[in-house]
């Protein structure tokens, strides 16, 4: 029994050292295995980062100046013996926001020896997605710090203690801080190209502000024919123009978003002073011949050659053919004049200096045409009309005087010389009544949208409200020239501004403060050739708010050639120095004149004092223009009261335009030389056919 007990414990031990030696090799197998993969990991780990360093090295300084795709290396590059890159190559694409992508991608290759010694290799390729820095990244951006938009101007408008912006704070001008109060920048980066005057501000709570920061290019570089290009649709507001009637007409569209769509309006309208009907202007050739017997087919003369001692024509006849220029009858034409008629004789060339004006004293007509006597008023020639050369016959229309406030100065603020137009910063106006049968152009129609929408209103201005179902962008031209009613040689402008005349809220905002959800797929582009004005309406608080308080927008706005202003120059303030025109130098008026009638119409005129307050700006958005529009008016200044004319502010920035996306084709910003200032939009490894190293 002993013998067999001891055979029994040597059995038992033998066979506990063979299971340990296999838990050795078991363990030993696995730390090996497990180093193995741990070494492969790292060097997956290193190619990749070498694809990373060749981006880093050889794309970024090339990206933002590429607009076709390019190869930058092909080769391997050794970097710091750990490794290679090769292949680097950029390239751009446009996404369906409308924004440039700019992608670089490259391949790294780690080195190393596996453990039977055999050299083998690991390829990782990565891929950077950058997309410009744009004009919906600012909450605020200006090209200059000077005021515009509007008339009044002072020298500067000032940030003071009711100004509390976040975001991105920028201009290319010089940044001015109130001598009365402070603003509150606090979760704003601040940049100013020509630095910042502090005044009373203390600069030592701006010292994050960059006050040398390298300007930007504005307006945006062909980001506007871009957008054209891009539309889904397009409406057009210049076809009443240039007609041969004479008589030019502007067309105004209204856009009110709705559920998953638009409605749009058009109606035409023309910018007084408005003249009374009358014949349409008519195109002849000059005769030189100087009797009614000798007058040429389609030609016009007066009955005395050009004086060229004194430059002027000693004329007391005109002598007018049947047939215009391009042979048709115009002897209805002629039979509209009468006794009295003001009428223009001037070159066809916009750029001649060739014009008579006189007054018709008797007239004569016959089957070939017609005699006019005439009495001069005025003329002006640099030489004299020229044989077979295309001169106009006008009609000079008197004011219409059924039409209320027909007159030059309350609607132009420019001096009325027949050279002078309107500007940028002066009045403007939007409150052209539909015809009482609706509207004449397009009535109210509805569009259904697709997911990104870019709307071109061509050649003309633009009302919008509503509430904003999807991604939108609007874009007008900058202005439309026209001539005038009351005098067909005169030309002048309209700027096609974008007048927001009621709320313009994203429908899941907060309606009541304007407030963004963050994560919204709503968007809305505002870019204007012009202005973005806050109209004078009831619902925005017209009349200090007598029937209507605040504005709510959701929106990144752009003014490509003015600001974003609100409409101050029509109010209800008191005094007539500032609620209406100056007539004799309309070039200094401060007010249309309008507003103490309107909101709602009224035939008799009423006045708030020296208050025309119409609540908060609620805005949460992006903003940029040309020029600071002012959003309030009053002392000190040229509006000398108080509390004044406009709104208090209540500004945030739509942090969804950096974090998601920007509306449709909205502006990239660019550098001064061109070159795009980019920000990461996506970064990771590009998926390769085997996870597996290469032996060499």
């Amino acid at each position: 029994m002993k013998h067999f007990s001891r055979g029994s414990v040597t059995l038992t031990a033998v066979i506990f050292i063979f299971v340990s030696l296999l838990m050795t090799t078991s363990y030993l197998k696995y730390a090996m295995s497990a180093g193995v993969m741990q070494k492969y990991r790292f060097e997956e780990t290193k190619a990749l980062y070498l694809a990373e360093t060749g981006i880093n090295v050889e794309a970024l300084p090339v990206l933002p100046k590429v607009t076709s795709p390019m190869l930058v290396i092909s080769d391997d590059v050794q970097f710091r013996n750990m490794g290679t890159y090769s292949d680097v190559y950029c390239s751009t694409f446009t996404d369906n926001m409308g924004q440039t992508i700019f992608m670089a991608r490259g391949k790294g290759t780690s080195y190393f020896k596996n453990t039977m010694g055999q050299p083998v290799s690991i390829v990782r390729e990565a891929n950077l997605q950058m997309i410009p820095e744009s004009f919906a990244h600012f909450m605020y951006f200006t090209e200059s710090e000077e005021p515009g938009g509007g008339p009044g101007l002072g020298s500067y408008v000032s940030f003071g203690g009711s100004d509390i912006l976040e975001g991105k704070v920028h201009t290319n001008g010089q940044m001015q801080m109130s001598n009365w109060g402070c603003p509150d920048f606090t979760n704003a980066r601040v940049a100013a190209a020509q630095g910042i005057a502090y005044n009373n501000c203390d600069p030592d709570q701006w010292l994050s502000a960059n006050d040398e920061a390298e300007e930007i290019s504005f307006p945006p570089n062909n980001a506007h024919q871009r957008a054209i290009e891009n539309a889904d649709y397009v409406f057009t507001a210049d076809d009443l123009l240039f007609q041969s009637s004479g008589r030019d007409t502007l067309i105004m569209t209204e856009i009110e978003f709705v559920d998953n769509g638009f409605m749009i309006s058009q109606w035409a309208y023309q910018i007084p002073p408005i003249g009374a009907e009358g014949p349409p202007p008519t195109t002849f050739r000059w005769d030189l011949d100087t009797a009614p017997n000798l007058l040429n087919d389609r030609r016009i003369a007066f009955d005395a050659p050009w004086d060229t001692l004194t430059g002027l024509y000693f004329t007391d006849t005109l002598f007018i053919d049947n047939e215009d220029v391009d042979g048709n009858d115009i002897s209805n034409v002629l039979a509209d004049y009468e006794v009295g008629d003001t009428i223009s004789v001037f070159a066809a060339d916009p750029d001649s200096n060739k014009n008579w004006f006189g007054v018709i004293t008797g007239i004569s007509t016959n089957v070939s045409g017609a005699i006019f006597t005439i009495s001069n008023l005025m003329q002006s020639f640099e030489n004299g009309f020229v044989d077979a050369e295309e001169v106009i016959l006008s009609f000079l229309a008197s004011p219409d005087n059924t039409i209320p406030f027909n007159r030059f100065a309350n609607y132009h603020s420019h001096l009325n010389d027949g050279w002078s137009l309107c500007d940028t910063s002066g009045f403007h106006h939007f409150d052209f009544d539909i015809p009482p049968g609706g509207p004449d152009i397009m009535p109210s129609t509805m569009y259904y949208a697709g997911e990104q929408t870019v709307i071109y209103v061509r050649n003309g201005q633009v009302r919008v409200k509503g509430s904003v179902d999807g991604q939108y962008t609007i874009v007008t031209d900058k202005n439309t020239y026209y001539r005038r009613s009351d005098d067909f040689t005169i030309w002048d402008r309209v700027w096609n501004n974008i007048w927001i005349v009621d709320d313009l809220i994203y429908e899941d905002s907060n309606p009541m403060t304007g407030e963004v959800v963050y994560g919204t797929p709503n968007r809305l582009g505002l870019f204007s050739g012009a202005n973005i004005i806050l109209a004078n309406t009831v619902a925005n608080g017209a009349r200090n708010s007598n029937n209507g308080i605040d504005i709510i927008v959701n929106a990144a706005m752009l003014a490509s050639e003015g600001s974003v202003v609100a409409q101050y120059w029509q109010n209800t303030i008191s005094n007539a120095a500032y609620n209406g025109p100056n007539p004799a130098n309309p070039a200094t008026s401060l007010g249309d004149g309008r507003g103490p009638r309107r909101n709602p119409d009224s035939f008799m005129p009423s006045y708030t004092g020296n208050s025309d307050i119409r609540g908060y700006f609620r805005f949460w958005g992006s903003m940029a223009q040309k020029k600071r529009g002012y959003m309030k008016r009053n002392a000190p200044g040229p509006y000398n009261i108080s509390p004044g004319i406009g709104y208090d502010k209540d500004y945030h920035y739509d942090y969804n335009f950096t974090d998601f996306s920007i509306p449709p084709y909205f502006p990239p910003a660019s550098r001064a030389d061109g070159s795009m200032v980019l920000v990461i939009k996506a970064y990771g490894e590009i998926p390769t056919n085997t996870k597996e190293g290469t032996t060499q």
